[in-house]
């Protein structure tokens, strides 16, 4: 299975040893080759909104620095082999001829006019800690790219992960040393897009052109992708071709149309235009991707317009992104004979069959279990689930979903015991039971007790607590299953959420207890709507003994003199500056119903009473 990472931050980076002939093997340093003259070749991995970054991390090894040859032959032989197995009389080897002088002409620089406005990004950046989310990570800084797409509007275009969470944001033009203060006017993390704009008339007084889009270019067109990668400050422009287009999942929340290429996009990259046109400025994407995995080479993923655009009218329109739209309805494949007789299709008719809808979507009451969807806008969908993109290219049937704005309505054809019916409904955007996007559906919410830490159970936590991300080793594997059992659930109310018992704070009032991340249904018998419910409970809680239900009948018993007593002691041991996060200390929504969540009584389900399942339509 391979991992596709967002490219923004920097860096790899190698030396090469000096060329001058050794006596002794690389690895066994003597006299002045001793181990801090030995190149070496770094890779680490550091954690962010999506997936682990790679980072590439140059070390100059003491006076042996200087880059690798890149003239012909194999100058790393010299640094791998060993000098004692060489015979003793050498022979001189003629000196290479000199390398051909290019020279870069004013009308070379003419047909590139397009490269002065690829910008780089410089960002500083606090990311919220959904482990302690008490307190922020530490600062960092990292580096993108970008490019102008409107002078007279005075919009930039980004990547959204080059921009998240920033504190400061600066650009720079090619060739200029001034940076210049920027702010992100629409951030998109669904689609991985931001605008930004630049206030200063300084930076608008330059020759500035912006760049214009054409459509998904077609299979083996050629490329070029320019940015600000890693090995160096100027910019930098690989070429290739147009080698797929598929869909891809930019974030945890939808699989989206995406064009796959084999130019090298590297850490830095993102933001970046893929040109289709270099001299003309015409851009066929966005740089924002690429798999990592060690059985792949080359592959590349771009923004193509078709999401620029859509990101672009939420934009204009509402002033924000309110993200794409959710099918609403699970799907399987029709490929099976009996089970296409069993549902009574006729011959020549294809589909796909609903599994399950989403309960809060508006297609629950239009589409039904085992109902067959044959067609979408009109669109005939394969017994494989995907429709007619362009000669020889199909894709899945969501993506004409996706393509829709929120609150336009969708038509389906289906089949329903033999007969053919129309339906139509308002698309909604997905909400998920478990929140995926920091900053979109999730926030570092929590709740002290008595030293029982509590937090909603969303993707962003799950992330820094067993990512792997920063180098640290994955822990994936141990996710507990009832946490693992909530991804896959659908929400049956509104603001509904999985409370975790993330860790135990120590204190003499809850010795004896060791758990972590452990779902918590129920509190004094009564079940759990949200983490807001679960705070209101305590607040309001007479009873002498406070009494958490955790998954699969345990119990936690604090004594609720004790807790309220103790409660400064333990927030000061620990540096926490209040026993819950803002977001608690607001009243209850008017459109949650905490008193259904109650009468659902404490042991009908081992993760909070939650029903249903995945609604991604053709996503899976």
């Amino acid at each position: 299975m391979f991992q596709l990472n967002p490219i923004h931050s920097p860096s790899i980076a190698f030396s090469a040893a000096s060329s001058r002939p050794r006596r002794h093997s690389v690895g066994k340093p003597t006299g002045r080759h001793s181990r801090a003259n030995t190149p070496f070749f770094k890779i680490r991995a550091y954690g962010n909104e999506y997936g682990d970054l790679q980072r590439l991390e140059l070390a100059s090894a003491g006076d042996a620095g200087g880059e690798l040859p890149l003239t012909g032959g194999s100058p790393l032989i010299g640094a791998l082999g060993s000098d004692d197995d060489a015979p003793e009389t050498r022979t001189s080897a003629a000196p290479a001829p000199p390398p051909p002088v290019i020279k870069v002409t004013g009308e070379l620089r003419r047909k590139a006019w397009a490269l002065s406005s690829v910008l780089k990004v410089f960002v500083s950046k606090v990311d919220p800690n959904y482990a302690q989310p008490w307190q922020m990570c530490p600062q960092r800084t990292s580096t993108g790219s970008a490019f102008v797409l409107d002078t007279k509007k005075r919009q930039i275009l980004t990547n959204s992960h080059v921009v998240a969470n920033a504190t400061a944001v600066y650009v720079r033009r090619p060739g200029a040393a001034r940076k210049f203060k920027a702010e992100v006017v629409c951030d998109g993390k669904v689609c991985d897009l931001a605008l930004l704009t630049v206030r200063d008339d300084a930076f608008w007084a330059a020759e500035l052109r912006g760049l214009d889009f054409v459509d998904v270019p077609e299979l083996q067109s050629p490329i070029a992708v320019a940015g600000y990668p890693v090995g160096g400050d100027n910019i930098s422009v690989t070429k290739g071709i147009v080698s797929r287009i598929a869909l891809v999942r930019y974030s945890a929340t939808a699989r989206l149309l995406s064009i796959q290429i084999d130019a090298a996009i590297n850490p830095g990259n993102s933001g970046g235009p893929a040109f289709a046109d270099l001299e003309g400025g015409k851009v066929a994407g966005v740089a924002f991707s690429k798999n990592v995995s060690s059985s792949t080479d080359n592959i590349g993923y771009i923004i193509p317009y078709r999401v620029v655009k859509h990101f672009l009218e939420d934009a204009e329109s509402h002033g924000t992104y309110r993200g794409v739209p959710s099918p609403g309805f699970f799907t399987q494949d029709l490929e099976n004979p009996a089970q296409r007789a069993y549902l009574k299709m006729p011959e020549g008719v294809s589909g796909v069959m609903v599994v399950k809808t989403d309960p809060l979507s508006a297609a629950h009451g239009a589409v039904q279990k085992n109902d067959v969807v044959l067609e979408v806008d009109g669109v005939p969908i394969a017994d494989d689930g995907t429709v007619e993109f362009r000669e020889d290219e199909r894709l899945e049937f969501s993506a004409i979903i996706r393509a829709k704005h929120v609150g336009e309505q969708v038509h389906l054809k289906l089949l329903r015991d033999g007969q053919e019916l129309c339906v139509a409904y308002e698309l909604r955007a997905k909400d998920h039971l478990v929140p995926v996007l920091d900053a979109v559906d999730a926030v570092p919410s929590y709740l002290i007790v008595g030293g029982l830490v509590f937090a909603p159970l969303s993707s962003p936590f799950l992330e820094m607590v067993f990512g792997g991300g920063g180098g640290r080793r994955s822990r994936r594997a141990d996710i507990p299953v009832p946490v693992l059992a909530a991804l896959n659930q659908n929400k049956t109310r509104k603001g509904q959420q999985v409370v975790l018992l993330v860790q135990v704070l120590a204190h003499e009032i809850n010795h004896g207890y060791r758990y972590s991340v452990v779902p918590c249904e129920s509190f004094n018998g009564t079940r759990l709507h949200s983490l807001r419910h679960l705070a209101h409970l305590v607040d309001a809680c007479d009873q002498p003994f406070l009494n958490f239900g955790l998954e699969g009948g345990r119990l936690i018993t604090l004594a609720t003199a004790d807790v309220r007593a103790a409660g400064p002691q333990i927030l000061s041991t620990n540096a926490i500056a209040s026993d819950r996060s803002p977001d608690m200390t607001l009243p209850k929504p008017e459109d949650e119903d905490w008193d259904a969540a109650a009468a659902d009584g404490v042991d009908e389900n081992p993760v909070g009473g939650l029903t249903g399942g995945d609604s991604d339509g053709g996503d899976g």
